[in-house]
């Protein structure tokens, strides 16, 4: 049984990396091709321009994000980490480009994560809840795609599980060993919010046993003045550091409820309906998920419904950029895929004297692999490259223009467009001779559009196919 147990763990791992691999090759222009070209540009310029993880920079020199014209490309948001680790992995392997490095980076980081969640559920509920929960983390289509996005959450809800999972140590620990656990808690913690301060909406069942803990005096209170010293004291510097930038910091106040969603029944139908519901747990998993909550706590105590409830002020605090973006929803599949596995337990575990034995373990696979195929349905179309266009625009520019060239790429304010050109320079149009002015030297696009005909008319064209234009910024000569 002791070698059964780390080879079933193995085996989720090998399938977990198995299906992270599906289109592992696709440039950055899927879905939420906009965010990934971000993060994956200041990796980018990290490789060309040189390492600053305080000064992180990116290809868009727009106003759009800021308010602000970023002449100096500056991109600050949540500290770099992520794209340091980006540039290691390229860097090791520079053959796979930027794109699949960032992708594999994020599903190594996926697999560390995976490992956590089994950990944690295995302490918290018992093994089988731990290694359920690991499969759930697996194969759930959502949290398969994005574990292999270029987005910096993969690294926040790793470190936000290696953070709780130190924690929890800390309860059958002393002495020296107990304050080590307990101080790389607080580190990964740190790291948890830098990356991603939404972290710390998931920190109720932190908070519980550091409360526990104290009540048992195995700590006191300078141990929890030092442990959040550590865990907040960083992301407070690195937003007062940032606010040297403010051209570099995007507007975020339509993130929390700019547009009144707030508690509407839009927000109850996206959150819940749409993306909990269908999207994640393909409908037939809500059985598992509200048997897994209403199921009663045994080892684990009031954890999983103080996450719930994490979850829930999490939702209401940040309600518009929760409704607005999907992906939002990809830090809490941690806490769905344990609560999941407390449900499948129960369901699977009916009273035989009432329930048929077999019929039970039918449907309880029955629900599972229909949850996968619901979900499956929804996610596919996200590996989908909608404009392929903008990708072979993107390749003539690079091969036409020289390195340090200005371009403006009109895709309605997305950087994708943008970032195939492998330049910096504006993802929206108008404005040509203001952008003239401030350097830009290139205009091209996808769509044949008036703006596009009157800057043929006036500056040179340098490659036209029926499917794009590259234009000069030059006037023509008589």
């Amino acid at each position: 049984m002791k070698i059964v147990k780390p080879l079933v763990l193995f085996s989720i791992l090998v399938l977990a990396l198995f299906l992270r691999l599906y289109k592992i090759d696709n440039p950055v222009a899927d879905w939420h091709s906009f965010r990934q070209a971000d993060t994956a540009s200041v990796t980018r310029n990290f490789s060309e321009k040189g390492l600053n993880i305080f000064v992180p920079t990116y290809h868009d020199v727009s106003n759009i994000q800021s308010g602000f014209d970023n002449p100096g490309g500056y991109r600050m948001v949540e500290m770099p980490l992520y794209n340091g680790l980006h540039l290691a992995v390229y860097k090791a392997y520079p053959a796979w480009g930027i794109d699949k490095s960032g992708r594999l980076t994020s599903v190594i980081i996926s697999l560390v994560s995976i490992i956590f969640v089994y950990l944690i559920g295995k302490k918290l509920s018992g093994y089988k809840t731990g290694l359920i929960a690991a499969l759930f983390m697996a194969v759930l289509p959502f949290n398969i795609f994005y574990s292999r996005v270029i987005l910096p959450e993969p690294l926040m809800i790793a470190t936000f599980l290696g953070s709780f999972w130190f924690l929890l140590q800390t309860v059958d620990n002393l002495g020296t060993k107990k304050r080590i656990y307990f101080f790389l808690s607080a580190l990964l913690l740190a790291v948890s919010i830098l990356v991603k301060p939404y972290a710390l909406f998931f920190t109720l069942p932190h908070l519980a046993i550091i409360f526990r803990t104290l009540v048992k005096k195995e700590i006191n209170f300078i141990d929890i003045v030092v442990y959040a010293f550590i865990s907040l004291i960083p992301f407070y510097l690195w937003r007062q550091h940032i606010q040297l930038y403010p051209e570099g910091i995007p507007v975020s106040v339509g993130l929390l409820n700019y547009y009144g969603i707030r508690l509407r029944p839009a927000w109850f139908r996206w959150l819940f309906s749409e993306r909990i519901g269908k999207l994640i747990l393909g409908v037939y998993g809500t059985i598992f998920l509200i048997l897994g909550l209403i199921s009663k706590p045994k080892k684990e105590g009031l954890t999983y419904w103080l996450w719930a409830i994490g979850v829930l002020i999490y939702f209401v605090v940040v309600a518009d950029g929760s409704v607005r973006h999907d992906y939002y929803q990809a830090t809490i599949v941690p806490f769905l895929c344990l609560v999941l596995a407390k449900g499948v337990l129960l369901f699977a575990n009916l009273p035989k004297a009432t329930y048929s034995r077999f019929l039970t373990l039918f449907a309880t696979v029955t629900i599972f692999v229909g949850m996968l195929l619901v979900s499956w349905y929804d996610i596919k179309g996200y590996y989908q490259i909608n404009n392929p266009v903008i990708i072979e625009a993107g390749q003539a520019i690079d091969r036409l223009t020289p390195k340090d060239a200005k371009v403006i790429a009109p895709y309605n304010g997305d950087t994708a467009f943008l970032y195939q050109t492998h330049r910096s320079g504006w993802p929206l149009g108008y404005d040509i001779q203001k952008h003239i002015d401030q350097g830009a030297t290139y205009y091209a696009s996808v769509n044949f559009d008036d703006e596009m005909h009157d800057l043929e008319k006036k500056y040179q064209v340098i490659e036209k196919t029926d499917k794009y234009v590259i234009i000069k910024l030059e006037p023509k000569t008589k």
